[in-house]
Parts: C-alpha cells; sequence; structure tokens
C-alpha cells in the first residue's frame, strides 16, 4: 500500500509538473489542435522506431550476457526488455527498469552477480554513447552550420557550444572512468583520488560497484564494442522516433542533426531528476527547453514531449502482461561477490 501510494504521489507530482508547462505555453488551443491534426502516418512510424530500439537494447544486453558466459534464448531477452520499458514509463527513472531486467535474470538464472554486471555495464556504455553523439552533433552543427541552412542566432550558437561543451566534457570523464576500470593500476589510482575529494563515503561505494562490474568484462573488448555499435544504432533510432513526431505536428520544424544532440540531454535530464514516473513533466519540460534552444518553439518541443511518451507508454504496454504473467516475480538467489583482483 505504502508503495501504491508512493507510485500514486509521484504521478501527480508529474500532472502538477504537466500543467505548468500547459500555462506557460502560447496558445494550448492551437498547440493542441495541432497534435490532433498530427500526420498519422509519420507517428506510426515514430511507434515502430521505438519499439525497434527496444528491441535492439534487448539483442545488445545478450551480447554482454554470452560473453559473461550467460546464454539466454532471444525470447527471454525481448521479455525481459519489455519488462524494463514497462517500469521505465511507470516508475520514477530509468534505473527501475534496469532493476527489474537483472532481478528477472538473476531469477531465471541463478547468477545474479554476472546479472547486476551486465546491466551496469550497458548502461554506463549506453550513457558514454548518448554523451558522444550530442557532443559529435553539436559540434558538428558548430562547425558547419545547421543543415537547413539557416544560420544560428548568437543565443542559439552559444546554446549548442554549451551543449558540445558539456557533453563532450562528460564523454572525457567517461572514457577516462573506462580506460581506469580496464586497468588495474589507474583504479587504485582513481580509488586514491576519490577518497581525498569531498563526498568520498558516497562516491567510493559506487566505484567499486563499477570497478567490481567492470572486472568481469576486462577482457571483452569486442563484446564491449558490439555493445557501443548497438547504442549507437539506438541513439540514431530513438532521435528518428522524435524528429518524425516533430514533423507530424509541424514538417521541417527541426533536423535530423539538431534532435541527435539535443537527444541524449533529454534523456540525461530524465534519469538525473527521477521526480515522476518515467520523467513525467520532466521530459516534456527538457523537450520544451532543448526545442526552444534550437530555434523550433519550446510549444513545439512539449508537444512533441508529450506524444513521445504517449508512444512509449504504448510500447511498453507487453511489458506490463508479461508482469501480470509472472515474468521476473520469482525470488533470485542471494547475491555472489563479482570477481575482484587478483
Amino acid at each position: 500500500m505504502r508503495s501504491t501510494l508512493l507510485t500514486l504521489a509521484k504521478f501527480a507530482v508529474g500532472i502538477g509538473l504537466l500543467y505548468i508547462l500547459y500555462l506557460l505555453l502560447d496558445d494550448p488551443a492551437i498547440l493542441w489542435q495541432q497534435m490532433v491534426d498530427a500526420d498519422k502516418r509519420l507517428l506510426v512510424i515514430g511507434g515502430f522506431c521505438y519499439a525497434f530500439a527496444v528491441g535492439l537494447s534487448g539483442i545488445k544486453w545478450g551480447i554482454l550476457l554470452r560473453s559473461a558466459g550467460i546464454h539466454v534464448r532471444l525470447g527471454k531477452l525481448f521479455s525481459y526488455q519489455w519488462l524494463a520499458e514497462f517500469f521505465n514509463n511507470f516508475l520514477p527513472a530509468q534505473v527501475g527498469g534496469d532493476v527489474m531486467r537483472g532481478y528477472a535474470l538473476a531469477a531465471d538464472t541463478q547468477r545474479r552477480a554476472a546479472a547486476a554486471a551486465s546491466v551496469i555495464i550497458d548502461r554506463f556504455i549506453g550513457l558514454l554513447v548518448f554523451m558522444l553523439a550530442a557532443a559529435v552533433a553539436a559540434s558538428a552543427m558548430l562547425l558547419y552550420g545547421r543543415p537547413s541552412g539557416d544560420l544560428f542566432s548568437p543565443e542559439q550558437a552559444a546554446a549548442v557550444g554549451l551543449i558540445a561543451l558539456g557533453s563532450g566534457g562528460a564523454s572525457l570523464l567517461l572514457i577516462f572512468m573506462l580506460i581506469a576500470m580496464l586497468s588495474r593500476r589507474l583504479k587504485r589510482r582513481a580509488e586514491q583520488l576519490l577518497q581525498r575529494l569531498p563526498f568520498s563515503a558516497r562516491t567510493v561505494p559506487l566505484w567499486h560497484k563499477l570497478a567490481e562490474a567492470f572486472n568481469l568484462y576486462r577482457y571483452s573488448y569486442r563484446a564491449m564494442l558490439w555493445t557501443a555499435c548497438s547504442s549507437a544504432v539506438i541513439v540514431l533510432v530513438t532521435s528518428i522516433n522524435i524528429w518524425l513526431i516533430a514533423r507530424a505536428i509541424q514538417p521541417d520544424s527541426i533536423t535530423l542533426m539538431e534532435v541527435l544532440a539535443i537527444n541524449p540531454i533529454i534523456v540525461f535530464v530524465a534519469l538525473i531528476i527521477p521526480l515522476s514516473p518515467g520523467g513525467l513533466g520532466v521530459r516534456q519540460g527538457a523537450f520544451g527547453a532543448t526545442f526552444l534552444l534550437m530555434g523550433a518553439g519550446g510549444d513545439l518541443g512539449v508537444a512533441v514531449g508529450l506524444l513521445q511518451q504517449f508512444i512509449a507508454y504504448i510500447v511498453s504496454l507487453p511489458g506490463a502482461f508479461l508482469w501480470m504473467r509472472g515474468v521476473g516475480s520469482r525470488r533470485p538467489p542471494e547475491p555472489a561477490p563479482l570477481p575482484t583482483d587478483s
């Protein structure tokens, strides 16, 4: 009961955020009519893109599992991934889905430590690729201009530069962490540095979990490379999903390159601000802000965010059916220690 009430309260927070965004819209009636009159064909194609990204995420995760000696049928992988997608959209932040797919895998395979490690590595590589995509797309527009040929205003150019700088810096930090965790010497040096910094009581345990997970994949370079390539395809497909929704509402309002620059930012904002299930309200705010920065209009961004979340709800419904069927509901085995440095 307490968990249900907490979830309902967080849905209320999301609805409250949407109401605030509604008050900030220039003309809600016109925008609503544009959403009703949106090109349904493009919305359906966008929905298939989203579903393809969910399925590819399961295959990507399977690459890491096979590298760790866990062989799972493709149908099972899809079940775990759609279960995760359902919890991603109905629990605060996407970590809810990660917990559920790891839990389901551990319950079925009796490999809790390896399951946890695979989820951590999958999430880490995915975040790295998303940040790299934003850095590359934003930097390309700064160097070569917008694909549409229109010029950035000084404010927009500054915003794109900030995206390039921030996502580029985050990418370099994640790459350094990856290299450090694959090297025993650098891993120890990084831990010594973290112990001297503020908030070490929180950061060092997190570092230990990442390091332990990477111990299992220290020599799985091919698997991690294929995982990164799959993540790049997922970034592209989910960006096409957003681009198609925007075209369905207002054709030629934003280019695919611009969406590639802001898509990872939207995902990151929803991940670090877990105020509501599935980032309801938070995602739409991020859409509005980033679309405004690209000159496409904040109102359009909010509308695209609403339709994209609606599509996500529809696509994730099979996960609810799987949950009711008992997928992932069995009790997992007792935790086993992850491999440590020898």
